[in-house]
């Protein structure tokens, strides 16, 4: 037998839009070979006809949680081994149903014998809805265990939340997993290429998931591909775009950044402000103040963040989620 395919394990809340993620995956002329499991909650799939599977290997398990029924995950892995053995993919997406809970299912990965296992846990990806996510974190159990358990986290339905929203899902995340990446992908093609890349390239990050205690704390601390090291070399990450984004999730992905953010500077086109906005850290600090008006100028945001081993294109879809919602 092969190396065993890295396991992406996609969750997340009820509707939060886990499939219509895939699909826009799937339908992506990136050249992988991806094999993808769909675990239905219920007896009507749904979801297997929502799928588009233009590439890849689409197969779903009916019937009830993956995460509460010790026959349900032997089918599931049996399900898994059959797609690994038939498509020889190079890595696996299982989209779960809105109650799974990640880390049951991460255990059952690691109750499986190491030498036949089909698989290695690669990450867990959370789809949070921006619109509904704070009142879901806040009523469900399994909301937040899905957001605790995640590697990284991307923000669904930007264009539909209010500018209020999005600030407090911000915040609400940052309580639970401030360790978690939060990206989002604009419609069009140059968020779908970053999309796919940011799902299916786990890089440096793979077995992240197992790395973790189930439920712990996030608090504090930049996220792990930002912790600095000694002598580090310095990158200049550039991000310009006229889209209007929200201050408070911002400086957010600054604080997130930690020691790593040498310098920032940059004008910021602040959503519902007249003025431009001047973001900038210094030393130890960061601050985000408002400039002169914009006047004649067209609004634009103009930003330069410079640190250690930075990744631009991870800035860049952080930035992304905190774009304010366009009318």
């Amino acid at each position: 037998m092969g190396d065993p395919v890295p396991l992406i394990i996609v969750t997340g809340f009820l509707g939060a839009g886990k499939t219509t993620m895939l699909n826009r995956v799937l339908g992506a002329a990136h050249g992988r070979r991806v094999g993808v499991i769909i675990n239905e909650l219920g007896r009507i799939d749904i979801d297997t006809r929502l799928i588009k599977s233009r590439s890849g290997d689409v197969m779903e398990l009916v019937g009830g949680c993956v995460c509460h029924e010790v026959r349900v995950q032997s089918e599931l892995w049996a399900a898994v081994g059959e797609v690994v053995k038939r498509s020889e993919p190079e890595v696996m997406i299982l989209e779960t149903t809105g109650i799974a809970e990640p880390w049951s299912i991460l255990d059952g990965l690691d109750a499986l014998p190491r030498r036949t296992a089909p698989v290695t846990a690669g990450a867990v990806v959370c789809i949070v809805d921006a619109e509904a996510g704070v009142k879901q974190l806040q009523r469900h159990e399994e909301a937040r265990a899905q957001v605790e358990a995640a590697d990284r986290i991307l923000l669904s339905k930007l264009d539909l939340a209010t500018p209020e929203q999005i600030v407090a899902i911000h915040r609400l995340l940052g309580q639970r997993n401030a360790d978690a990446e939060r990206a989002g992908f604009p419609e069009g093609p140059e968020g779908t290429a970053a999309l796919v890349t940011w799902l299916l390239d786990l890089g440096g990050r793979a077995g992240a998931a197992r790395t973790r205690a189930p439920h712990a704390s996030h608090a504090g601390g930049a996220g792990e591909s930002y912790r600095p090291h000694a002598h580090g070399q310095l990158v200049a990450a550039v991000f310009a775009e006229d889209t209007p984004l929200l201050g408070e999730p911002l400086l957010q992905v600054c604080e997130r950044l930690g020691q790593a953010l040498v310098r920032a500077k940059g004008f910021v086109h602040l959503a519902g402000e007249a003025r431009r906005g001047f973001l900038e850290r210094a030393g130890a600090h960061t601050t985000l103040r408002y400039a002169e008006p914009w006047g004649d100028e067209h609004p634009r945001t103009e930003l330069v963040l410079i640190g250690e081993g930075f990744d631009e294109a991870a800035i860049r879809r952080q930035i992304w989620a905190c774009r304010a919602p366009q009318n």
